[in-house]
C-alpha cells in the first residue's frame, strides 16, 4: 500500500505538474489547438470518404472526392496559418496575429514553387494536403517564433503617435516582404518537403514499428490516467497517423497492398479504443453488474458515451484517473490490445485500413467494418473485447471490494446514528 500511495502522489504531484507546465508552453498549445479547430475539416473529408466506401456496394451513390480534397486535402493550409496564428495569440500580440496567419500560407505555397502553366498557377496538391504537414508544422511553429520576437521589439517606439493599426501595417510589410522572397528563393532551390521528410523519417520509421506503435498509445494511455490530456502527443501521433493513411489510400490506388498499420482508423475506429482510449467499453460493463450501487449507477449512467467512445464518465467516474488498482488494469490493458492488433495485422490476418475517415465516435464494432470492410475484423474485435474484459475483472474485483467494505461503513454508521 506504501508503493501505491508514494505512486499516486509522484503522479498526482510532480509528475503531472511537469507535464502541465509542458503543454502550457506557447508552442505546443499551439499545435494542440490547431488539431482541435482543424478536426471539423477533418471529419468534413471523412465523410466524404465513407461515402466513397459504399460506393463499392452502391455505384449510384455520388462521387464526393472533391469535398475530401477541399477540406482534408488543404490539412497543410489550415496548419500554416493557425499554428502561428495561436503562438501569437498565446503571446498577446492579438492584433499582429491574423496578418502572421496569413503571411505563414504565403510562405508555405511559396516554398511549394508553383508553376504557371498556360497562365494557371499549378500547386502540387500533396504539398497543401497531408505531403505538406511536416513543412506546415515546422514552418509555423519558427514563422511564431519569428513574428513574435520581431513584432515584440517593434520598429516603432510604443509612444508614437501613428495609430495603432498604421504601425502594425508598416512593422509588417518589411518581415513579409523578406519572408516570402526567402521562401520563395529556397522553393526554387531546395524541395523542402522531400528534405524534412527524410529529416523526420527515422522518427516514423521508429513509429511504425511495434515498439513506435505501442510507445506512442502507451505515452497516451499514462497521460489519460494521470489526469492529464492525451493531447500531450497527439500533434506528433496524428502527424504519423495522417501520412500513414494517405499513404495506404495512394496504394490502393496505385494497385498496391497497405502497408502502414499506425492510422487513426485502425487504433481509434477499429480496435485498439473498444469504448475510448484504453478500451474502457467491456469495464463499463463490468461497473454495470457491480454489487456496489455507487458503480452500477455511474456504470448505468457512462454506458451512453462508452458506446460512442467517449469514455471520460468511466475515467473520472469510477475513477480510473490515479486511482493505483485501476491504473494497474488500465496500462495492462493499453500494453497487451495494441500488441495482438499489431501483431494480427503484421502477419496479414486482417485487412489493413486504406480509408481515410477519423470518425472516432461511431459505435463500435460498427466503424470496425466500415474501416476495411473486412468480416475477420469484426472477430478480432470480439476477441480483444472478451480479452479486455477479463485483463479488466480482477483489478476490477479488487476496487469493487474496497468500495463495498467502504459502501459497508457508510450503511453501519447510517444505522448507528438512526438507532442512536
Amino acid at each position: 500500500m506504501k508503493f501505491y500511495t508514494k505512486l499516486q502522489d509522484w503522479l498526482a504531484g510532480p509528475f503531472s505538474q511537469k507535464m502541465r507546465k509542458f503543454m502550457q508552453n506557447p508552442y505546443m498549445h499551439a499545435l494542440q489547438v490547431c488539431f482541435t479547430i482543424i478536426l471539423p475539416m477533418i471529419m468534413v473529408g471523412s465523410l466524404a470518404s465513407l461515402v466513397n466506401t459504399f460506393r463499392n456496394f452502391a455505384p449510384w451513390l455520388p462521387d464526393l472526392s472533391l469535398i475530401n480534397s477541399f477540406s482534408f486535402g488543404l490539412i497543410s493550409i489550415f496548419m500554416a496559418f493557425l499554428i502561428p496564428y495561436t503562438i501569437m495569440e498565446s503571446k498577446k500580440l492579438q492584433k499582429q496575429k491574423m496578418i502572421t496567419g496569413f503571411a505563414s500560407v504565403s510562405a508555405l505555397i511559396a516554398l511549394a514553387n508553383p508553376q504557371y502553366v498556360d497562365g494557371n498557377l499549378v500547386i502540387n496538391s500533396g504539398y497543401v494536403g497531408t505531403g505538406g504537414m511536416t513543412v506546415a508544422m515546422v514552418m509555423g511553429l519558427v514563422i511564431g517564433w519569428l513574428f513574435s520576437a520581431y513584432f515584440k521589439h517593434g520598429l516603432f517606439k510604443k509612444n508614437s503617435s501613428l495609430p495603432s493599426v498604421v504601425v502594425v501595417w508598416f512593422e509588417s510589410i518589411l518581415i513579409i516582404f523578406v519572408l516570402i522572397l526567402v521562401c520563395i528563393i529556397i522553393g526554387q532551390n531546395v524541395d523542402l518537403f522531400s528534405l524534412l521528410e527524410k529529416v523526420f523519417s527515422p522518427l516514423a520509421a521508429i513509429g511504425n514499428t511495434y515498439l513506435g506503435f505501442l510507445l506512442f498509445y502507451m505515452i497516451m494511455a499514462l497521460c489519460y490516467c494521470c489526469g492529464l490530456s492525451a493531447w500531450t502527443v497527439w500533434p506528433i501521433v496524428c502527424a504519423l497517423y495522417l501520412t500513414n493513411i494517405a499513404a495506404n489510400a495512394a496504394a490502393v490506388a496505385a494497385g498496391q497492398a497497405p502497408i502502414y498499420i499506425a492510422t487513426d482508423e485502425l487504433v481509434f475506429m477499429g480496435w485498439c479504443c473498444l469504448g475510448g482510449l484504453g478500451c474502457t467499453l467491456p469495464l463499463n460493463i463490468l461497473m454495470i453488474r457491480s454489487r456496489s450501487k455507487k458503480i452500477s449507477t455511474i456504470g448505468k449512467a457512462a454506458i451512453a458515451s462508452s458506446i460512442f467512445n467517449i469514455n471520460e464518465p468511466v475515467m473520472y467516474g469510477l475513477p480510473v484517473v490515479l486511482n493505483p488498482v485501476m491504473m494497474l488494469g488500465y496500462m495492462t490493458v493499453s500494453f497487451v490490445v495494441p500488441t495482438i492488433t499489431y501483431i494480427v495485422f503484421k502477419l496479414g490476418l486482417v485487412s489493413i485500413p486504406a480509408v481515410a475517415m477519423m470518425m472516432n465516435f461511431l459505435p463500435q464494432p460498427i466503424s470496425t467494418f466500415m474501416v476495411n470492410s473486412d468480416f475477420r475484423g469484426i472477430i478480432l474485435w470480439a476477441v480483444l473485447f472478451v480479452l479486455t474484459y477479463l485483463i479488466y475483472l480482477p483489478f476490477f474485483k479488487v476496487y469493487e471490494k474496497q468500495e463495498l467494505e467502504s459502501e459497508q461503513e457508510v450503511n453501519a454508521l447510517r444505522k448507528e446514528e438512526k438507532n442512536g
